[in-house]
């Protein structure tokens, strides 16, 4: 939950910024890209944490942990 709203403020914060002069677009689009590769980075962390609770045997944690990755990746990739 904490992680959607950190995305839904990193996309607010990236879309004010990208209405500035062009200087300040070169910025806001560097900074979104930026984000969006930690957003991509924090989502292959959550899919080593599910592999690592399936080993464990926590399947439906797993499952969730792989959905939450998913949508992170597809949240980087439209940035």
């Amino acid at each position: 939950m904490k992680k959607i709203i950190a995305v839904a403020t990193v996309a607010a914060f990236g879309l004010s910024l990208a209405a500035c002069d062009s200087a300040a677009e070169e910025q806001a689009e560097d900074t979104m890209e930026a984000e969006a590769e930690v957003i991509d980075e924090q989502a292959e962390l959550n899919e080593a944490e599910a592999d690592l609770a399936e080993e464990q045997g926590m399947e439906g944690e797993a499952e969730a942990l792989e959905a939450e990755a998913e949508q992170m990746e597809e949240t980087a990739d439209e940035m």
